[in-house]
């Protein structure tokens, strides 16, 4: 148990929430490439570059249909794929791989749009291979990609997927991300069926108010200064 949560336990209530969602959030990212033994498999974590376009479409191609529903393009258009890659050599999105031998089994990107008036807000997107799931791969990248999205002095942090998606919902949670809004029928698949779909998001300045407001403070280094 590290020091935030028996400070939580202490003193009860909220204030033992808030600090199990300090120690869920990475405090920096990991020093890239990275090995990352997940049970019995070994995986690399680097992050992405423009050569790495037939080995993303692999991936994506692999994926359930229902996985893509949220994404802002289709990952399995070379187009697509090459557009997005553009924007990560240009540092707009930033794009973290999970590596098993050379086959892509997971990312993470945080993506801005490159609005003046919406610089300071990131969205979070993470994909795992069906193959390495229940493994906290999914976890440790999106913790990876909320420590990115720290670094890069992000104060807003974004997050969507279709509100069937528990697994993605509760590792957001635990972070300390909230509902903001849940947009009914607002995702169509390719037969036609309509989804719901849920926005969640953390603000990161309010996250560190209620931390002082606690006395549960962090050193500076994971919080980050903007």
């Amino acid at each position: 148990m590290g020091i935030g949560s028996l400070l939580g336990r202490l003193l009860g209530g909220h204030a033992w929430v808030v600090s199990e969602q300090v120690e869920a959030q990475a405090q920096e990212p990991l020093d890239y490439p990275a090995q990352i033994a997940l049970g019995d498999a070994t995986l690399t974590l680097r992050l992405a570059t423009a050569g790495d376009q037939e080995a993303l479409l692999a991936f994506a191609r692999q994926l359930p249909e229902h996985d893509l529903l949220f994404l802002r393009r289709d990952i399995t258009n070379p187009d697509h794929v090459r557009s997005w890659l553009e924007l990560v050599e240009e540092g707009q999105y930033v794009t973290v791989l999970g590596l098993l031998g050379d086959d892509i089994v997971g990312i993470a990107t945080v993506g801005r749009e490159g609005l003046h008036w919406t610089r300071h807000v990131a969205e979070l997107r993470v994909l795992v291979a069906e193959s390495m799931r229940g493994r906290h791969l999914g976890r440790l990248l999106t913790e990876q990609a909320f420590a990115l999205a720290k670094q890069l002095g992000v104060k807003k942090m974004v997050a969507q997927m279709t509100t069937d998606q528990r697994a993605a919902i509760a590792v957001f949670s635990r972070m300390g991300f909230r509902r903001e809004a849940r947009l009914s029928r607002h995702a169509i698949d390719r037969d036609g069926v309509l989804h719901d779909l849920q926005i969640m998001s953390l603000d990161v300045d309010a996250f560190r108010a209620r931390l002082d407001v606690l006395s549960l403070g962090p050193p500076d280094p994971l919080v980050g200064t903007y």
